[in-house]
């Protein structure tokens, strides 16, 4: 992984980073902060990743690798996008739910990137422990599995962030 795709990814799964921030809620019984996936993707031969996170204070952000100087591209939102922040928060709600079927490690230790892009990496990150968990995709999209609202509330806002990068494209181009 790029060492900008990194350091967001690292950002993101400490919650210490929130810590000063007020309005920041504990969801659950884990007392979840942050929430999100991690997926890889295929670009030529090479592997790279993609990363989408939430808090509960509404924040979402989403980083990819790409062929840029730093080696990372990425969009904030959240703020001001109701439909997004709705989903965010769905995705941060059913991560709670899920931390007893997760692995859980103390928050200082590092989460592995997903094995291939057939794979997704769910996250929920509270003040102590890291929960993560690696399913296949297409296990993901099937209804029955526990795991299918968080995966599917992911999805939504992904689908959000394109629709805000396109409607700020659309603007620009008639600027």
């Amino acid at each position: 992984m790029k060492q900008a795709y990194m350091n967001m990814r690292n950002f993101w799964l400490d919650v210490k980073n929130l810590e000063n921030r007020k309005g920041v809620i504990e969801i659950g019984p884990d007392e979840i902060s942050v929430a999100g996936i991690e997926m890889a993707f295929l670009d030529g031969a090479e592997t790279k990743h993609l990363f989408l996170a939430t808090n509960s204070l509404g924040d979402s952000s989403l980083y990819f690798e790409n062929n840029s100087k730093s080696g990372l591209g990425g969009v904030i939102g959240g703020h001001g996008h109701e439909a997004l922040q709705e989903a965010a928060a769905r995705m941060l709600a059913h991560a709670s739910k899920l931390t007893g079927k997760m692995t859980a490690v103390p928050v200082a230790n590092e989460m592995p990137a997903p094995t291939s892009p057939a794979m997704v990496r769910l996250f929920a990150v509270s003040k102590k422990k890291l929960f993560h968990i690696e399913i296949a995709e297409t296990e993901l999209r099937k209804p029955e599995n526990d795991f299918y609202p968080f995966f599917a509330y992911s999805q939504q806002t992904l689908g959000f962030f394109r629709q805000q990068e396109t409607a700020a494209s659309a603007k620009e181009a008639h600027s």
